[in-house]
This record gives structure tokens, sequence and C-alpha cells, in this order.
């Protein structure tokens, strides 16, 4: 279990397990995060509550109180079953019981009941029915879809050229989503080697072996090597293909274009692996199996010219990259592994400072690299990851380097958090005005201060233009939530408006 999940599930359990209200002061020590970063797993256990539809069971939080889990006996003892389940994930729901159901429609000869699934997974039905949700919305990427037939069960509808992409794409799902256990023998073939553990789930390894070595060749004969991409895609293809039409599904010619449109060199070379396969397989292959084998023949020769004209980051750049970003967004319950933005970003800072870092070892000497304290949180999170970027890269990173990763990671955390706004309205004079909104912008950071004004210009201020106020003297009868914190000193303020964004804010919408 990430991380991640695992706090979500801690929180969870605490509060169902809680006899009251419990403060964010009292979760942040339990779970030895900050209370920022409670508030963000806060907002995850919301979600998974509302995604596996239970509505009956709600995270109160109460101004002066803290938080607590409203639910009935029952829905106690089933969140419990829940929180306690092997499958148990965020709001992606359980990728491992996702991955799993869709394995069983994909490859089922008959239908499935959603009792068989419940039964199989050991969760209730209703958990079944958002998985399948899921499943079919998987699926229409593939132009399939799901079926129900009353006293049968559910299966999926479609062509077949259609199934056989899905079982591809279902292969990739399983190697994204399941790393590859180590310790196996090596490959026997050059299939990569998550997509020969997957594959061998369903189909012989002998079978395998068989394809692969068809493919050999047909490089040797017609003097051609593939990378391993292509030759797993081709192998991956062939072997479903195989499988398929021993059980008598042809893919019809009508889906295809016609064979004069294709180069006669891929065509010779599609031919020459159809032969070998109807003599070791003993099946026939007709043309519009002989034209899918072309077009990924086709496929490799326009991605060797591609990579001839462009250059590729290097895989320990976008590997060092990926992990950073996860690392960091498991550790603060963020947004970062969404931000496509974020990961070109590294990547491209990544091949520069690595080259700098590595040419010139402490030469990189910036004085005041001072970071705001809205970033300090960020900071001390990437800093823990100097170990893995050591790992990945062979380097240590220096302070600059630990700086500029915070500052990506900042412009993430403003790209993807959705602000509130706030006016602040103090009877200060304009100097004390900005400095008093400085100093609260920088410390809270999931607002965004628009304005200042004084309490004689707050009575004509358009109130369209803000979602709460933040008040250093006390009012009455305002249009929009109060964070009053008149009489308060600096670091109060502060504490306050956090425990105010969570506990006032948290629900409504941003305009």
């Amino acid at each position: 279990m990430r991380h991640s999940e695992e706090v979500t599930r801690r929180i969870l359990l605490a509060l169902l397990e809680g006899e009251g209200y419990l403060t964010l002061s009292e979760l942040s020590q339990t779970m030895e995060i900050s209370k920022r970063s409670v508030q963000n797993y806060l907002n995850k256990a919301d979600s998974w509550l509302r995604e596996h539809q239970l509505s009956e069971i709600r995270i109160v939080k109460k101004q002066g109180y803290g938080t607590r889990l409203e639910c009935d006996a029952a829905n106690r003892q089933k969140l419990s079953a829940l929180l306690n389940s092997q499958y148990f994930t965020l709001t992606d729901g359980s990728m491992k019981r996702r991955t799993e159901l869709l394995r069983s429609l994909i490859f089922s000869r008959e239908e499935l009941t959603i009792q068989f699934l419940a039964d199989s997974f050991y969760v209730s039905r209703f958990v079944i029915l958002a998985d399948l949700d899921w499943a079919e919305n998987w699926l229409a990427q593939y132009h399939l879809r799901l079926f129900k037939i009353q006293g049968r069960g559910i299966g999926i509808a479609g062509e077949e050229v259609d199934r056989r992409a899905a079982i591809i794409g279902f292969f990739d799902l399983c190697e994204h989503r399941e790393p590859a256990v180590e310790g196996k023998v090596n490959n026997p073939v050059r299939l990569a080697k998550e997509r020969l553990e997957k594959m061998e789930e369903v189909y012989t390894e002998e079978d395998i072996k068989k394809i692969c070595g068809i493919i050999e060749e047909a490089e040797k004969e017609f003097d051609f090597f593939m990378g391993s991409e292509y030759f797993t895609s081709l192998a991956t293809h062939i072997t479903i293909c195989v499988f398929r039409l021993r059980h008598g599904h042809q893919i019809q010619k009508e889906f295809l274009p016609p064979n004069e449109e294709f180069p006669q060199q891929e065509m010779n070379t599609a031919a020459f692996i159809a032969r070998r396969l109807e003599e070791t397989f003993r099946v026939h292959l007709p043309d519009s199996e002989r034209t899918y084998i072309c077009i990924h023949l086709m496929g490799y020769n326009a991605f060797q010219a591609q990579m001839e004209e462009e250059q590729k980051a290097p895989e320990n750049i976008e590997l060092l990259a990926l992990h950073l970003i996860e690392a960091v967004d498991a550790e603060l319950g963020s947004r970062f592994s969404s931000d496509r933005v974020l990961f070109f970003g590294l990547i491209n800072h990544l091949q520069n400072s690595l080259y700098q870092q590595k040419e010139n070892p402490g030469a990189r000497t910036q004085p005041h690299l001072a970071l705001p304290e809205s970033c300090q949180e960020l900071f001390a999170s990437v800093k823990k990851q100097s170990a893995l970027y050591r790992q990945l890269s062979g380097i240590r990173p220096d302070q600059q380097e630990l700086v500029s990763l915070t500052l990506h990671f900042a412009l993430s955390q403003d790209r993807t958090t959705t602000k509130w706004r706030a006016l602040l309205v103090s009877p200060a004079g304009v100097i004390i005005q900005q400095d008093q909104r400085k100093h609260l912008q920088d410390s809270i950071p999931q607002m965004e201060i628009i304005d200042t004004c004084s309490p004689y210009q707050f009575s004509v201020y358009p109130e369209a233009s803000y979602d709460f106020i933040i008040s250093m003297v006390p009012m009455k009868n305002a249009p929009k939530p109060v964070a009053d914190v008149s009489r308060m000193t600096k670091l109060q303020r502060v504490q306050f408006i956090e425990e105010f964004l969570f506990d006032k804010m948290d629900g409504r919408e941003c305009i």
C-alpha cells in the first residue's frame, strides 16, 4: 500500500474508533504530519467515502471542536471491513481489485454475475457496481461496452478488432499498476519482463516462446532487428491473435484498408511470419490477420525514422522525475502526480542540473537562496528525497538543487490548488495593511488575498469579488463568512485562519 493510502486509511480509522471530535492538532500529532497535510488527507478520505457511495457516513467538522465521523452502528461495521480489506486504496478505487475484475470480464467465456464478483473480492455489491462503472469507462476507449442480461450476468460486447486492442491495453494496465516481482528467472525470450509475466498468467510460456522464435526468424530472413518495445508489441499481438483464432474469432476484412496500400517489404515480412505461424500452430491466418501484422511492422519502421530526428530524454532522468513526484505527493497528500506540466518541467531542469553538478561539483554556490515560509514544508519533503535523488542519478543534490526542485513543486501547487479569495479588512494605514497582507499571504498559500480595504471602504466593495473576509476589527451582518482575527498575535492569526478555512469554508465552492 502506498504511503498516501496508508495515511488516509489511518485517519479514517482514527475517526472511526474515536468517541468524539478529534482536533487537527491531535490528528497531526497522531499521524506525524502537518495540520495542512491532515486537511489534504481528510479531503481525500471524504472523496473516498463518496466514491464508495457511503452517503450515510459523513466527516463532520465543527469549529472549536474538531472532526468526527457521523454514522450508525451498521455503517461503522461496513466501513471497518472496507478499511481493513486488502483491496483498500484511494479515490481511484482499488486498482488491484479493478484490474482483476477487468481480467475476469475480458478473458471469461461466460457472463459473470455481480454477486459472483462481490464474493470473489470480498466486497459489497455496491462496490462492484462502482468498479463496473470504472470498467465500462475503461472499455469505452476501445469502443466496447458492458451488457447485462437478467438471469445470466455481465459480459463485453463489441467487435473482434476492438476486443484484441482491449486485451493489449489490459496488459499495459497490469504493467503500469503492478510492477514485476524481483527475483524471478531471466526472460527465456526478448519480451519485456513485465509483459511476459502478465501474459504467462493467460497464455502458456511454450506458445509465447514459439511466437518470439518466429519473429526472430523473420528478422534474420529480412535483415532487421526490432527494439524491445516493438518486439514486445508484435509478439503480444500475435499471441492474442493465435489464441483468438483457435477459438473461432476472426477480424472481418471490412475493418482494414486494401493490401495495395501497404509497402511490399512489410507485406512480404508479414506473409513469412503468417506462414510460419500456420505451420507451427495449425491455424489458418486470413488476409486480415496478415494485414494487422504488416501494420505493426510499418509502425516499427516509422518509429525508427522518427528516432533519427528526435532526441529523447534519458530514461534515468524520466525515472528520477517520476519518483520525486510520487514521493513528495505521498508525503504531502497533494496533486503533484496529476500535473504533467510539473513532470516535463522537472525533466528539462534535471537534464541541465545533473550535467552541471557532475561536471562542476561544488561550483554552484548562490548566496541568499531563502525560500518563503509557505515553501518550507515543501522544501523539507524535497530534502527527504536526497537519498532517492542520489540513488537514481549518482549525484548528491546541493542546496541550490534542493531549492530549485522546491520551486518547481511550489509552482505546481499554485497551478493545481483551488484557492479561496479573501478580502482583508483592516483599520490600519495602507503601509501596515500591505505588511499584514504579505505576512498572511506568505503563511497561508491555499488562499489568495485579492485586496485590502478599511471598514469605511468595505460597504461599497463588490461582494462577488471575494469568498470570505479576514477582519482586523469585529464585524456584524457581513454578506460573506468572516474570520475575525482582531486582538490576535501574528502567529495566532495564521493558526486561526487555517482552522477557519478548514472548518468554515470546506464544502463551499470556490467561484
